[in-house]
């Protein structure tokens, strides 16, 4: 346990000392990428919130899958404070794949014989420390993860975050991280996961998402990696709150597991943003 209380604080340190240390020159009032009202225009928006800024992003997953629909059903809510414009902290529920995360983690609601081993078994710790904005927006993202705490599986996740601003109307935001296992190396990987998205202004205040990935074992990538393909809507309703939801092929385009079809791993969020 001292071990993982260790690496958790490491996670954190590691943010802020980026922060610190990339940035000791640089006044903390850096510049938004857009004055748009609060939740509106979202592709032209940078990665983190402005200094001060509250945030939650709360998804009911739903397993959609072949035989398995509704097993489990779960509620994740992601909760996000940004110190400075350039730094921000967050509690995490979703896994590293972020709302393309499967079923089944935060509060899992459909009890052990619904997909549920545990009412609540994982958390995350993130950071997010701004390095560059305009056309394209970079962030370092540190997280550390207890997948899982019984039994006890842990990840620190080194990545980069960045939106690249392909127009006013398009953007494409990449998320890739490397996940360090942190305890039980012989039967914990480490994994590479790279969340995609093209986000597409539909209107000032609705956006669409086109939804992909890669993920995968780093041990045994070529028989372990998976291909999401999906679809999101996120339509904002007023300064503080957003409403959304995806629907995906969780593994369309990945390694097709033995005896199970490319289309049958399916799930559906139900997004619900809300700003401070």
């Amino acid at each position: 346990m001292n071990r993982i209380c260790s690496l958790t604080a490491l996670s954190l340190t590691l943010g802020v000392a980026a922060s610190s240390t990339a940035f000791a020159d640089v006044n903390d009032d850096v510049p938004p990428t857009t004055t748009a009202p609060a939740g509106e225009y979202g592709v032209v928006r940078g990665i983190q919130g402005p200094a001060g800024m509250f945030s939650a992003r709360v998804l009911l997953d739903v397993n959609l899958s072949s035989d398995q629909v509704g097993k489990p059903v779960s509620l994740a809510p992601d909760l996000f404070y940004s110190v400075t414009d350039r730094f921000q902290i967050g509690l995490l529920h979703q896994g590293p794949e972020g709302w393309q995360t499967r079923p089944g983690t935060g509060l899992c609601l459909t009890g052990t014989s619904n997909g549920c081993p545990h009412v609540y078994d994982n958390l995350g710790l993130d950071t997010m420390t701004g390095l560059v904005y305009g056309k394209v927006d970079l962030s370092a993202h540190v997280s550390f993860f207890f997948d899982s705490f019984d039994p006890t599986t842990t990840h620190l996740a080194l990545g980069l975050a960045a939106k690249i601003h392909a127009s006013d109307r398009v953007a494409i935001t990449l998320d890739p991280k490397y996940g360090i296992a942190t305890n039980d190396r012989e039967t914990n990987d480490d994994y590479l996961i790279i969340p995609a998205e093209i986000g597409i202004q539909a209107a000032p205040k609705t956006g669409i998402k086109i939804l992909t990935g890669l993920f995968g074992d780093v041990s045994a990538f070529g028989d372990t990696y998976q291909i999401p393909v999906g679809l999101g809507l996120v339509q904002n309703l007023n300064k503080h709150f957003d409403l959304g939801a995806r629907f995906s092929f969780d593994n369309l385009l990945g390694k097709e597991p033995d005896g199970v079809g490319r289309a049958d791993a399916r799930s559906l969020a139900v997004l619900l943003n809300i700003r401070s």
